[in-house]
């Protein structure tokens, strides 16, 4: 590859043999480069096809407005990451990332935090995400000295979770964690309980939402009724109130995302929610 102009210090635009352009990703790949050298491809950690399209036209300003320093930190967190969630963040993923950390740490440095409400239940939901998140400030506060809040814990959870799939968008990930704590309240509403959120049956719960919005999202399954109806009228039965808090969360679910449960959801849905509760008598 030859070196063809510099951005800063770790970010270049460099020519292959084939003279498609890349923009090039790695510690140290501009300094002191001149147009037409070669570029050791050994420190490249991340590369992308320069094309003149809007999108990496952004993705271009993007890089370019981070501190370089932060480009370098951004690649270490993520390989890390990457190593420990055993996933491979796209370049959009990547570069996305680098940006909320450039801001995170310049708003810990101006003493400016955003407040997230939701740390509990992104705890929960995504816990090998959120293990990464707790890594990844551990690394980013030790190499710049900085503290970063304890909101960061959940705004980078949310950036590993999105990185698992290059078609979500990280507003996406948020509004399906409000969703399932929205459902969660309703629950808990009807039973007029706290769930033990240290149970295996809790766990189990989350997993069941997060998956069943992933589908609903994703137009799959949402008609299907492969279950004997006598099944069903029978936990119906049986379950009587958590059937009850079920029709409660599917009516939620209509009316704030137009979603129509089959018997089949709803039946798993009230086994799910009369595991969760169990405790209580009836």
């Amino acid at each position: 590859m030859k070196f063809l102009k510099k951005f800063n210090n770790n970010v270049a635009l460099v020519e292959d043999s084939s003279d498609i352009e890349w923009i090039v990703i790695g510690k140290g790949i501009g300094f002191g480069s001149e147009k037409g050298d070669n570029v050791d491809k050994t420190i490249i950690d991340r590369r992308f096809v320069a094309e003149p399209t809007n999108g990496q036209v952004d993705l271009l300003q993007t890089i370019a407005s981070i501190d370089p320093e932060i480009i370098e930190l951004a690649s270490e967190v993520t390989k890390e990451a990457e190593r420990f969630l055993e996933i491979t963040f796209s370049t959009r993923n990547y570069i996305t990332l680098a940006d909320h950390l450039n801001y995170a740490i310049q708003r810990t440095q101006e003493s400016v935090e955003y407040t997230e409400n939701l740390r509990w239940e992104v705890k929960k939901l995504y816990p090998k995400e959120y293990q990464a998140a707790l890594k990844t400030i551990e690394t980013i506060n030790n190499q710049l000295n900085v503290t970063l809040p304890k909101s960061e814990e959940t705004f980078i959870t949310y950036h590993f979770v999105n990185a698992q799939n290059d078609e979500g968008k990280l507003e996406n990930t948020v509004k399906m964690t409000k969703l399932i704590n929205r459902i969660l309240e309703v629950v808990k509403y009807h039973f007029q309980i706290e769930l033990d959120e240290e149970s295996l049956n809790y766990v189990r719960f989350l997993t069941h939402l997060r998956y069943f919005i992933i589908r609903q999202t994703h137009g799959e399954n949402m008609h299907q009724e492969s279950i004997d109806q006598t099944v069903v009228e029978a936990v119906k039965t049986t379950y009587g109130r958590a059937y009850e808090a079920a029709e409660k969360v599917s009516n939620l679910l209509y009316k704030q995302e137009g979603w129509k449960l089959s018997s089949d959801e709803m039946l798993y849905l009230t086994l799910h929610i009369r595991r969760v509760t169990s405790r209580i008598k009836r």
